[in-house]
């Protein structure tokens, strides 16, 4: 089926009907206004026609052929249908204005809106039997990656909404041929097209419609093939890894800048012909002669040839440490043989450097010690060890530059260091402190 071909005849139609329309539709107040707004119509309506009898004929082949298309083709078609057959009913509603005779125009553009209802009734059936998705247009706004999957049915459901489609064909049928008569009885005598839709295809009883569904089902043209997969080279990491003499000295290691989190992101693509849904995608993270840390999942969704950049929540780090990152994509199906589902990493953060002491609050206390010293200075959040001389002090890391201490016993004047996993404070004039008596 060349849909763009189909698309083209509707289009061109359409707009020749409107300036057909524009030309004949003047508002009169005349004994003929009646027979000018029918005669009107039935050129408009007589396009209408011709354009949705070329898409029966469309919908007849595809129920015919369907079953030995390739999913992409079978996609296309559906979409052509769906595209197409609601461009004609908002086009027949415009026609509709100014009314026609006998509720004319209202008849047909409900038979028109029928037939649009009934083509995606038909692909939500076919889409949700076969794991398939509309496909994208091409400039559409608001497109992404992370369209919504169909809504997955079995085939018993599949086979009544198949019935569901024959039901809104007959009764677009009825109501054609109502607006067509009722054309013809008004004032302008206007003719109208034949136009068929329902009875002339293989779904039009409910054991054809069954018959057809296995017939998609059993089609080794549209087979699923589950192919989720996470995309090589694509695992990024928050902060971003920098040249370090560690990443020289191990250049299996990324080592990432000083940090207390680690972000993780990888992009996950649908290299198959089905929709996934719940698709798992898991990071663990292991620091080297550690116990794993708790892993952290989030679930996509994607559409057949569809990819999305997954961020999952941070892991808590600390520096000075060498950790081993795990990502992981499990889709809710067995993927065919020979796709990459995970991918380790192992990853050095950094120590900071080693921290600077700059002034004590107080800088003297008795030597029974328990005096509340405040460390101002800098490079304080990874603190491990605070020592007044060779004693060690409690502490609390109050922020990146203030540690509240708690002086130990102690004798003549010492000083106070900090460290942390980038090494201790360098002895300053600043870092003193005085024991007196």
């Amino acid at each position: 089926m060349n849909g763009a071909a189909v698309v083209a005849v509707v289009v061109g139609a359409l707009v020749f009907a409107v300036l057909v329309g524009g030309a004949l539709k003047e508002p009169s107040q005349s004994v003929g206004y009646e027979r000018t707004v029918d005669r009107s119509y039935g050129a408009e309506a007589r396009l209408l026609g011709e354009v949705s009898n070329r898409l029966d004929e469309e919908y007849r082949k595809l129920l015919a052929s369907m079953a030995g298309d390739s999913r992409m083709t079978l996609e296309e078609a559906l979409d052509t249908l769906v595209l197409s057959t609601a461009s004609l009913a908002r086009a027949a509603g415009t026609a509709a204005s100014p009314a026609p005779w006998g509720g004319a125009g209202a008849d047909v553009s409900a038979a028109m809106a029928d037939r649009a209802d009934a083509m995606r009734t038909l692909r939500a059936a076919v889409d949700g039997l076969l794991g398939m998705a509309p496909l994208p247009v091409v400039g559409a706004a608001g497109l992404s990656v992370r369209a919504s999957t169909p809504r997955r049915i079995s085939a018993a459901g599949a086979a009544s909404e198949l019935a569901k489609v024959e039901t809104l064909l007959e009764r677009s049928d009825r109501m054609y041929a109502a607006g067509r008569r009722a054309l013809r009885a008004g004032p302008g005598h206007a003719r109208l097209l034949s136009s068929v839709w329902s009875g002339r295809t293989a779904a039009r009883t409910s054991s054809a419609a069954r018959s057809l569904v296995d017939a998609l089902t059993r089609s080794p043209t549209l087979a699923a093939i589950h192919r989720v997969e996470l995309v090589a080279h694509a695992v990024a990491l928050t902060p971003a890894p920098v040249p370090s003499s560690a990443a020289a000295a191990s250049p299996a290691v990324l080592v990432v800048p000083p940090t207390g989190r680690i972000g993780v992101g990888l992009v996950v693509a649908n290299d198959g012909n089905v929709a996934e849904r719940g698709i798992a995608v898991r990071a663990t993270v292991t620091r080297e002669g550690g116990a794993a840390h708790a892993g952290k999942t989030r679930r996509v969704a994607l559409t057949a040839g569809g990819a999305v950049s997954v961020t999952l929540p941070p892991f808590r780090v600390v520096p000075g440490n060498t950790y081993s990152i795990t990502v992981t994509v499990d889709p809710p199906v067995a993927n065919e043989g020979g796709t990459r589902t995970s991918d380790t990493i192992s990853v050095g953060v950094a120590p900071p450097g080693p921290p600077t002491v700059s002034q004590l609050l107080p800088a003297k206390g008795p030597r029974a010690g328990g005096t509340a010293v405040a460390i101002l200075g800098f490079g304080f959040t990874w603190v491990s060890g605070v020592t007044f001389g060779r004693a060690r002090a409690r502490f609390q890391v109050v922020s990146n530059s203030q540690i509240d201490a708690v002086a130990p016993p102690g004798a003549g004047t010492v000083s106070v260091r900090v460290t942390n996993p980038g090494g201790a404070s360098a002895p300053s004039a600043a870092d003193k402190f005085a024991y007196g008596r």
